[in-house]
Parts: structure tokens; C-alpha cells; sequence
């Protein structure tokens, strides 16, 4: 063969080389660029998880509270029927003892009118 030939071969096998060099740089540098992608991802799922076990925490002391809330409300509403029930007794007390100021009163007066006749 000749020198020329030659030549041109080993500039061709020069460039294969260095492409193939440059592809093996460039793949190995993909292939940390994809692992630093799946380690962030596994850290995204991760904080997902926690957030979705936050949400759950929340969504329980929600639910606990409205129960709760529930049970203050069933006490204040028989706390508030008891004190009406009192408040009945009293005027139903207050008034009988008006009536009976009313009528001792009266009582009072006619024994007055009786005295002085």
C-alpha cells in the first residue's frame, strides 16, 4: 500500500478513536447524570412518603378534634337545658311567692279595715 494510503488510514483510525473516546466520555457522563436523576427521584419519593404520612397525622387530629368538638357541644347543650330547667323552677317559685305577697297583703289590709271600723 502505499504511504498516502497509509496515511489516511491511521488519520481515520485517529478519528475513530477519538470519536469513540469522546462517546465513552460522553456516555460515562449520562450515565452520572442519570444516577444523580434516580437519587433525587428516590429522595422526591422519599419526601413524598413523609408528606403523605404528615397529611394522614393531620387528617387523624382533624377527625379527633371534630369528636371532640362534638362532645363540648353535646355537654354545653345539656348544660345549657339544665340551667333553663332552673330558670323555670325559679320564675315558677317567684311568681308563687308574688302571689302570695299579693294576697298576704290583702289579708293584711282587711284585718287594717276590720281594726279601724
Amino acid at each position: 500500500m502505499s504511504e498516502q494510503r497509509l496515511e489516511r488510514m491511521e488519520n481515520m483510525l485517529s478519528q475513530l478513536i477519538t470519536m469513540v473516546g469522546g462517546m465513552r466520555t460522553e456516555q460515562t457522563e449520562m450515565k452520572k447524570e442519570q444516577t444523580a436523576m434516580k437519587q433525587e427521584q428516590n429522595t422526591m419519593k422519599e419526601d413524598l412518603s413523609e408528606l403523605k404520612k404528615e397529611q394522614t397525622t393531620m387528617k387523624e387530629e382533624q377527625a379527633a378534634m371534630r369528636e371532640e368538638q362534638t362532645a363540648m357541644k353535646t355537654e354545653s347543650d345539656k348544660r345549657h337545658r339544665e340551667i333553663m330547667d332552673e330558670f323555670k323552677i325559679l320564675r315558677a317559685d317567684q311568681d308563687h311567692i308574688w302571689k302570695k305577697t299579693v294576697q298576704n297583703e290583702r289579708d293584711i289590709n282587711q284585718v287594717k279595715h276590720q281594726l279601724t271600723s
